[in-house]
């Protein structure tokens, strides 16, 4: 089964500024999965402050936050499982653009909001090609 899908990784030949781009952003998320890590310390301190339900609705949230980080930048560099990557770092990227009065405080590694954003078109573009390129292989297969 693993060989099957690094021989398919194999055959589509995706251009070199998508690979360089698709490994830079996963240095990124891996990046700021680790400071999500970092800057863990000030949930503990919200959810101190929280009633049980909300202490351990953050506790998974965050739990899951780092999980989709670390999980999604090692699918991301290594190529595999590159969709879904995408997906699963997208509604993370999200809630730090919607809740961005709390990314000062709380939210540190996404303060800025232009990385948020970069992050976000970075996922768009390599999710659309990784699936253009995914058809485009199989059209080719389907007429030799």
């Amino acid at each position: 089964m693993l060989t099957h899908h690094v021989s398919h990784k194999g055959e589509r030949h995706h251009p070199l500024w998508l690979e360089i781009t698709r490994i830079v952003l996963s240095l990124v998320i891996l990046w700021k999965g680790i400071e999500f890590i970092a800057n863990i310390h000030v949930f503990t301190d919200i959810m101190m402050n929280s009633s049980v339900p909300v202490a351990i609705l953050m506790s998974v949230l965050v739990h899951t936050i780092i999980v989709a980080h670390i999980f999604g930048a090692i699918a991301l560099f290594t190529g595999s499982y590159v969709r879904i990557a995408c997906i699963l770092q997208m509604p993370v990227i999200l809630m730090a653009l919607l809740f961005r009065d709390l990314a000062k405080d709380v939210l540190n590694p996404y303060a800025a909001v232009w990385v948020s954003i970069a992050i976000l078109c970075a996922l768009v573009l390599v999710l659309w090609r990784d699936k253009h390129d995914f058809i485009d292989r199989d059209r080719l297969r389907n007429k030799v």
